[in-house]
């Protein structure tokens, strides 16, 4: 079952636009932006399941130079 999230990413200073260059080459991102607020960038993930996403996440995303934090939001519609 195909499974859609947001991850919320918070960068440390001056590597917004590098993180974000890394994460925009993972296959299963279809986008990311950066925000306001208290995270940095939201990205957007379909993924053939949780434990797909989760890899992706921990793997691939969590690694980057860069990233200090995720926090991940499954969609539900």
């Amino acid at each position: 079952m195909t499974v859609y999230a947001y991850v919320l990413l918070r960068c440390r200073m001056g590597k917004l636009k590098d993180v974000i260059s890394e994460v925009q080459k993972i296959e299963n991102v279809k986008a990311a932006y950066p925000v306001t607020g208290r995270f940095d960038a939201v990205i957007e993930i379909e993924a053939e399941d949780v434990k797909t996403l989760s890899s992706l996440v921990i793997e691939r995303i969590q690694v980057i130079e860069g990233v200090e934090r995720t926090e991940t939001l499954l969609s539900l519609g």
